[in-house]
């Protein structure tokens, strides 16, 4: 008996069974790609640990465990120290600004104009490689324990993870990944305390493993700070992120839910760097990376225990790519065709566009994992370009009032441009691109902020300061009592009195939705006339 195909007949079909419920339950484009902003701590904290220990934390960092030891932990340190800052701080701002997307924030503060580079960066360059790159992940585990090759592997991925995605949306994906998370975690801490028995223990590992490989500086530090910064900055606009917020019923609920998340899935992601230092003990020091954690399981354990390890990491690679797929929908159908296509466009339309999207980005998404097999390679690239372009804009929103659009606009650019040079100069000094790429972005934004007034379409605002004044309200996401200074706030404008929200409307930023619903109410000035 092939136990290994038991298991996983077995979890697709528990898969199916959820997407099928979870279908009665989307009425609404809101339902299918965002739950309806409903989704309780267990949903919420469970989605976070099976997205975040994807193919990258669990397959990228068995190897890397294997290729350089302990030094890799600094990926899950900077991660998760930047997402628990960031939600801690802005998290109760995110939702109450009921953010769907991280391009929305773009629009609603400098302008639909501005919002369209992020849209296509967080929906493009983003979540269609990294959606590619669990497939990489599913192709390699199917291939090692059927007879199917690796291309064979990745498309039945492709067709499974779209199926799913298309049929349930956000309450299946938030669902399935809290109780996936479980089959991780008891898949990870089994593989974890067998493994180090089967080689021999914790001596013998440490007896017959390199010295700097239980060095948690031995890359050097420049590669340290590379490693710090490609996981780092980046987490502060991950849309997943953001979405989870804004999704929970409850801003309480939302914020410990995300951050307790992140602590578990380093300790995870932890677990597999020692799974990966211990297959120095079974496997050549050539042996390619990215086999290291499926091999490992397949040598140490029977089928019918190998099968559920196995399943364990499918149903991570399963939970990373839905998440993906989803979260990039939801640019395509809000930021680019409700912002710019058709801006009156109705929920039965968006619901449409949403699920178009997902086919789309599935297909990209296919072809770039029929053509680049290197998961850490391709989840280097979508992070760290994606984060010299947005981080620093999203923090003149929330920070700083006297941004500008034109400020924005220049600093993606110019990040962009200066960080594709650097890459293909060979990476001076043995610096990342994201380094030079965030610098950049900096001061392009500051210096030409500084030298442009704002335009007409803009709302200057610094959007932490006006929460942290009292003049940010909720708008239906937040079911707790407001905190003191959660009030509604007039606005002025340069024509005179209005609210915020029929300003925005007002400004074209937020054409397709009601004047309360467009933007929370803040206490803002609009720009006089360039």
């Amino acid at each position: 008996m092939n136990w290994y195909l038991v298991w996983i007949i077995g979890f697709l079909l528990l898969l199916l069974v959820i997407s099928v419920v979870a279908t009665t339950r989307v009425k609404s484009a809101d339902g299918y790609v965002m739950a309806d902003f409903r989704l309780g701590f267990f949903p919420i904290c469970g989605s976070v640990i099976a997205t975040v220990t994807g193919s990258a934390a669990l397959i990228g960092g068995a190897g890397k465990g294997f290729e350089m030891g302990l030094s890799y932990n600094i990926t899950g340190v900077a991660y998760a120290s930047f997402t628990i800052a960031a939600v801690l701080l802005l998290g109760p701002v995110i939702r109450r600004l009921r953010l769907y997307t991280v391009p929305e924030l773009f629009a609603r503060r400098f302008g639909k104009v501005a919002a369209l580079i992020p849209a296509l960066i967080v929906g493009l360059l983003y979540m269609t490689p990294t959606f590619g790159m669990q497939l990489v992940g599913m192709g390699a585990i199917l291939a090692s324990i059927t007879d199917l090759t690796v291309f064979w592997g990745i498309l039945a991925g492709f067709v499974v993870t779209l199926a799913f995605t298309l049929v349930g949306g956000m309450p299946s994906v938030a669902w399935t990944d809290a109780i996936q998370t479980f089959v991780i975690l008891a898949g990870v801490i089994i593989t974890l305390i067998m493994g180090i028995n089967y080689v021999g223990g914790i001596g013998t590992i440490i007896e017959n493993t390199p010295a700097d490989h239980f060095s948690f500086t031995s890359i050097g530090g420049i590669e340290l700070l590379n490693w710090f910064l490609i996981f780092g900055p980046f987490y502060i606009v991950w849309q997943t992120t953001w979405q989870r917020l804004t999704a929970a019923k409850s801003d309480r609920v939302g914020i410990w839910a995300v951050v307790i998340g992140f602590a578990v899935s380093v300790l995870i992601g932890a677990a597999a760097i020692i799974i990966g230092i211990a297959a120095l003990q079974m496997f050549p020091a050539d042996t390619m990376p990215d086999v290291i954690y499926t091999s490992f399981i397949a040598e140490i354990f029977h089928g019918s225990i190998g099968g559920l390890l196995m399943v364990s990491l499918l149903a991570a690679l399963l939970t990373g790519a839905t998440s993906f797929l989803l979260s990039g929908a939801i640019n395509i159908s809000k930021d680019i065709y409700q912002g710019w296509v058709n801006p009156r466009a109705t929920d039965d339309q968006i619901l449409t566009v949403s699920r178009i999207s997902v086919a789309a980005m599935a297909v990209i998404g296919l072809g770039i994992a029929l053509v680049i097999k290197d998961i850490i390679a391709i989840y280097q690239v979508a992070l760290s370009f994606t984060a010299t372009t947005l981080v620093m804009p999203v923090l003149a929103a929330m920070f700083w009032k006297r941004a500008t659009k034109r400020g924005v606009v220049w600093s993606m650019i110019a990040a962009m441009a200066v960080s594709l040079v650097w890459r293909f100069s060979g990476q001076p000094f043995g610096i990342h691109e994201i380094l030079p790429g965030l610098i950049t972005s900096a001061i392009v934004l500051i210096a030409v902020s500084l030298a442009t007034r704002h335009s007409d379409d803009e709302v200057v605002v610094a959007y932490y300061h006006a929460y942290r004044a009292g003049e940010l309200r909720t708008h239906g996401v937040d079911e707790e009592p407001a905190a003191p200074g959660d009030v509604p706030a007039g606005t002025s404008t340069a024509a005179g009195q209005a609210t915020a929200p029929e300003a925005e409307v007002a400004a074209g930023t937020q054409p397709a939705r009601t004047a309360e619903a467009a933007s929370p109410g803040v206490e803002q000035q609009r720009p006089q006339a360039e």
